[in-house]
Order: C-alpha cells, then sequence, then structure tokens
C-alpha cells in the first residue's frame, strides 16, 4: 500500500451506484448527499415552487433506486443521467398536468430563507425566476441545464436534440431573459 489517504482520491458516482446496486446502502446514502442539493435546486428553478420540486426530485431519487441496476456507465455520467431524470420529470409534470411555469410560480420569502438572501438579491431573484418562467419549456430546461456545468454536448445528449439545437435554444433563452430582465422596474 503506497499509504494514499481515500480522501484524496473519492469515489466515483459511478462506483457507488455500482456498489449500491450491489446491496451496500451507505453507498446510495454518500450519492444523495452528493447530489440532493444540486438536484432540488435544478428542479426548484425549473418549477419555483417549492411543494413541487421536492415531490420531484423524491421522484427522481426514487427512479435512481429502482434503475440502478440497470445504469450503463459507457452511456452517460452519473450525475448526467441523473439530471436527465430530473429534466423527464419536470417535462412529464408540465405535460401531466398542463401546468405552465407562471401557472407555478412561487416566490414566498420561504423559497429564499435558507440561502440568506439580501432583500435586493430577493428581488433580482424573483425577477429572474419570473423571466425564466415565461420562456418556452425547451429554452428554460437548456438554460438551466447549462447553468448545473453541463456542456452543450451534453445537454443534447440529455435532451435528445443535435448540438445546433442546443446552441439555438441557449441563444434564445438568454436574449429573451436578458431583454425581460431589462422591462423590469
Amino acid at each position: 500500500m503506497l499509504g494514499f489517504s481515500k480522501a484524496l482520491f473519492p469515489i466515483s458516482d459511478e462506483s457507488l451506484l455500482q456498489a449500491y446496486a450491489a446491496g451496500d446502502a451507505a453507498a446510495f446514502e454518500t450519492l444523495y448527499h452528493r447530489h440532493r442539493n444540486g438536484l432540488y435546486n435544478f428542479v426548484l428553478r425549473n418549477l419555483a415552487s417549492t411543494a413541487t420540486a421536492e415531490e420531484i426530485a423524491q421522484d427522481v431519487w426514487l427512479v435512481v433506486i429502482d434503475s440502478a441496476e440497470r445504469f450503463e456507465q459507457r452511456e452517460a455520467r452519473f450525475r448526467t443521467w441523473l439530471y436527465k431524470i430530473a429534466s423527464n420529470k419536470v417535462a412529464d409534470f408540465y405535460r401531466r398536468k398542463s401546468n405552465r411555469p407562471a401557472d407555478v410560480l412561487d416566490t414566498s420569502d420561504e423559497q429564499f430563507e435558507a440561502q440568506q438572501l439580501s432583500a435586493e438579491d430577493r428581488v433580482l431573484l424573483r425577477q429572474l425566476l419570473e423571466a425564466l418562467s415565461r420562456l418556452p419549456e425547451e429554452q428554460r430546461l437548456t438554460f438551466l441545464l447549462q447553468q448545473e456545468g453541463f456542456s452543450q454536448r451534453e445537454i443534447a445528449r440529455m435532451t435528445g436534440v443535435g448540438g445546433e439545437t442546443v446552441k439555438s435554444r441557449l441563444r434564445y433563452a438568454k436574449s429573451a431573459t436578458r431583454q425581460r430582465m431589462e422591462l423590469i422596474p
């Protein structure tokens, strides 16, 4: 043994998922703690309703639990797979209930308390959420996936569209959001 600490070389998400699929419940706990906040925030930004975001995030984790044995590492990284599931759940929510982002917009102070934002930042965040809620679903989802750090190529794979379509959606989303933010007094 070379004496390297495990902390220097953390276990990959994919290895943790494999361990969970083989019966290691602690591996799932580690995965969950690594990704729960980012996943929840991604869903929340797509829906802007805390109750619905919590429900959908839990549904995503149930899919992970149910599908752990079928995950194919060579097809996607775990994080990409996780956010693809979340994207599909958000899309299903809007299709199933004919909900529109503006209809479920919840910008109560409760939503911002955990983030410890100043009053000015809360106003700006409300305005941004409002602007995002007015985007077509595909543009909003693409924009938010990019904000989560996914490359255009990963977004294309996750959403099942070509790279040029991703670029176009991003361009339109940014332009429309910028215009709406400039119009707000």
